[in-house]
């Protein structure tokens, strides 16, 4: 199964209407790099692009295309974990 994260899912200048699913402290500490270190601790196979977040298409980001057998939801609640 493929899952889309948008790198505004973990951006902390952001509201959560506008798409930030992460709490705010955990997404102070969040940064592409780290969240790729992230990616690959947890052994996913995943690519990244250049993209924009339809809610916030006026911020630049990144999307990761995740090959996991895992919910969406399930991979943000682990990311968070790792960055609080």
């Amino acid at each position: 199964m493929t899952t889309t994260l948008y790198s505004q899912y973990f951006n902390s200048t952001i509201s959560r209407r506008l798409g930030r699913r992460i709490s705010r402290n955990a997404a102070k500490n969040f940064s592409d790099q780290k969240l790729e270190d992230l990616l690959r601790s947890i052994n996913a196979k995943f690519e990244t692009r250049p993209a924009k977040y339809c809610r916030a298409p006026w911020l630049g980001g990144n999307i990761y295309v995740i090959d996991s057998s895992l919910k969406k939801s399930t991979i943000i609640k682990m990311l968070e974990r790792k960055l609080l």
